[in-house]
């Protein structure tokens, strides 16, 4: 079996050298640049996303300083008997209130910004599978094709080999 599979392969080697029949897709050049396509869209994706979960930890670094900052009021409130500590900690907790209420609006612009990107990725995906699929099955039929005329060949060496024989 080995021996059989090796000679048609060999065989089919030299039918495309003889012939020149090779599979080419002619949509190819399309197919290469579609692809590209999704990488750049994928890149494009993946800087959107890390701005996104940069904005999402500068969220959280603001309110664990938020939560410091009352602890520390907390404390203040136990050791001190000026009103200045108070004052200072209070003005801090807000300032640190209007800056995850800004970075609260950006976030939600790039959460916008993230899923646009991800719906491009997604659409350059779908482009070019589709022609990925369009290629899987020209390449099928080009096969079935080959195999066709191999048989084809096969069977008039065999006639004229049988012919010569008798």
């Amino acid at each position: 079996m080995a021996q059989a599979s090796f000679s048609h392969t060999a065989f089919t080697l030299f039918f495309v050298e003889v012939f020149g029949f090779m599979f080419r897709f002619s949509l190819q050049t399309v197919l290469d640049v579609r692809e590209r396509f999704e990488k750049i869209k994928h890149k494009e994706y993946a800087a959107e996303l890390l701005v996104f979960q940069g904005l999402e930890m500068q969220r959280e670094a603001l309110l664990g300083n938020m939560q410091r900052a009352a602890h520390a009021n907390n404390q203040a409130k136990q050791s001190s008997i000026s009103a200045m500590p108070f004052i200072l900690h209070e003005h801090y907790r807000e300032r640190l209130k209007k800056e995850v209420a800004l970075l609260d609006g950006r976030i939600q612009e790039q959460k916008e910004r993230v899923d646009l990107k991800r719906r491009e990725l997604v659409e350059a995906r779908r482009s070019h599978k589709a022609l990925d699929i369009l290629r899987s099955k020209e390449k099928i039929r080009f096969l079935q094709a080959e195999e066709k005329r191999e048989r084809i060949i096969m069977d008039e060496v065999a006639a004229t080999h049988h012919i010569m024989q008798v």
